[in-house]
């Protein structure tokens, strides 16, 4: 039976699940591509650094093989041998190695990018698991391993049957040759075994890296409701996220509110809007909006107003364009500023006189006295 699951997942990964991913080493990576690139690599160098390494084995053999006769087997003269040995094996291989661990690096980089992964170095006790082992055994990776597997075998042995074919009736010759000439002979056949056997692996590195990358695609796919819980694992619940912007409503009508006792004048429309106007002279550029609001927090602002004595005043082509124009906090626009001193001047006016009046009412009792 198909896993249910894994019909389930219809889904292209998101970039989330593509980062998370690549942060646990999980990417699309053929190791097929890798083994052409160092067996290309170490083929190259053996070509083009042939001659190198024949003249280095050739002097090393010479030096050891020409102080047989003086020497004397003993700790200092083994070690010096040693030493010897090392130093020149060193000097011929450390080329040839630096070559393949160039292109095994380059050829990562090409196919990964530069990627950190320290979860992969984390043990995981799941590996150890007998039963995971097996049905990993009896997965459709490891059966795409072994046709693969298969199919480089079958590669290597019929383009060495078709090279050694191609090469038959020239062995007889052989026979006639020193042995330099048919040492050169042998490695040139083994090199045109191994540059038809690259040829023939890198295309089925091509297919094999498709194929990783369709199961890596195929792999990262997403169900519809893992979707979803990543969305809200990223954006929020919804639900929470609304209760969230109506808590932020309400103290931002709460702020605004407490800004409505200190406004010069309130200009309504005059039942839907209300617009708190204040002007600072010493703080201000110009009148700023302190407050506003429609239906039921204008009625609010209204009521407030009142409470404190700000006036209220009716205008409505005013009210709505500071309404529409203005946000909380700002300036009135220039084209506003007339309209707006006329209303203010009116306001000042009337507070004017009350104070006028008050002041008259307070004197006229000590004045009779």
């Amino acid at each position: 039976m198909p896993d249910k699951g894994a019909q389930d997942k219809t889904e292209k990964p998101t970039p989330r699940r593509r980062r998370k991913a690549r942060e646990e080493g999980q990417v699309a990576k053929s190791q097929e591509i890798n083994s052409v690139a160092v067996l290309l690599g170490g083929l190259a160098s053996l070509y083009f650094l042939g001659g190198f390494v024949y003249h280095q084995l050739s002097a090393f053999m010479r030096h050891l093989l020409g102080g047989l006769q003086n020497f004397h087997l003993g700790v200092p003269q083994a070690h010096h041998l040693s030493m010897t040995v090392l130093w020149h094996f060193l000097k011929t291989v450390l080329p040839i190695w630096a070559v393949v661990f160039l292109a095994a690096l380059l050829v990562n980089i090409a196919q990964v990018g530069f990627m950190m992964a320290p979860k992969k170095l984390k043990p995981n006790l799941s590996k150890l698991n007998p039963i995971s082992g097996l049905k990993k055994f009896f997965s459709m990776g490891m059966l795409v391993e072994l046709f693969k597997n298969i199919g480089k075998l079958t590669v290597v042995g019929v383009v060495a049957y078709v090279t050694v074919s191609e090469e038959w009736p020239e062995l007889p010759k052989l026979g006639h040759m020193e042995v330099a000439q048919i040492v050169s002979y042998i490695v040139g056949v083994c090199f045109k075994i191994f540059w038809r056997c690259i040829l023939a692996m890198i295309v089925l590195a091509v297919l094999d890296w498709a194929y990783q990358k369709y199961k890596f695609e195929k792999d990262l796919k997403m169900s519809k409701q893992e979707v979803k819980d990543e969305y809200k694992q990223q954006e929020g619940d919804p639900q929470v996220k609304a209760r969230i912007r109506q808590i932020q409503r309400e103290q931002a009508q709460k702020r605004m509110m407490n800004q409505v006792p200190g406004a010069d004048v309130v200009l309504t429309n005059p039942t839907h809007l209300a617009v708190a106007l204040a002007y600072r002279m010493e703080e201000m550029e110009a009148p700023e909006v302190v407050a506003k609001g429609a239906g039921r927090i204008a009625e609010r602002i209204k009521e407030t107003a009142r409470e404190h004595g700000v006036p209220v005043i009716e205008d409505k082509p005013l009210a709505q364009a500071l309404y529409r124009s203005v946000e909380v906090g700002q300036s009135i626009p220039a084209e506003l500023y007339e309209a707006v001193a006329t209303i203010l001047a009116h306001v000042y006016r009337i507070k004017n006189k009350h104070r006028s009046f008050m002041a008259r009412r307070q004197a006229g009792p000590q004045g009779a006295g």
